[in-house]
């Protein structure tokens, strides 16, 4: 019999809990700074960046588990991510969709304003709901 080698899975399951709630916490942070080397280490960063190539279903256990005002915070922290740091770009694949697409079917959408705010700090597109089609 021969054994055919198969490579690893490079991606997580799903986002880490502990740091998703970390990256939540340093959003107005990162709205005051260009970079999060003083808050975060290489190996938390390199690990929150890799997670922009997960799919939706991947993320919705994390976001489920998040409180109300974690979930905006983290949006704001990968819309920002997007914009200041380099190689964070997500187009149509930014978890900040997929934390809204949750809070519309939950009917859990914030204010107008949050929204607006949002949409105001990226030039993505995208932001807040995905592609329409």
């Amino acid at each position: 019999m021969v054994d055919v080698w198969q490579p690893a899975n490079t991606l997580p399951a799903g986002p880490d809990l502990t740091l998703v709630e970390k990256l939540a916490a340093l959003s107005a942070e990162l709205e005051q700074h260009d970079d999060l080397d003083q808050f975060l280490s290489a190996d938390d960063l390199a690990a929150a960046r890799s997670w922009i190539q997960l799919s939706e279903a991947q993320w919705l256990p994390v976001i489920k588990q998040l409180e109300a005002e974690s979930r905006l915070k983290l949006a704001l922290f990968y819309t920002l991510a997007e914009v200041k740091l380099n190689g964070w770009q997500a187009g149509d694949k930014n978890p900040a969709i997929w934390i809204f697409r949750f809070l519309k079917q939950t009917h859990q959408l914030p204010e107008k304003n949050f929204i607006r705010l949002l949409k105001s700090k990226t030039d993505n597109r995208f932001i807040p709901y995905g592609s329409v089609l």
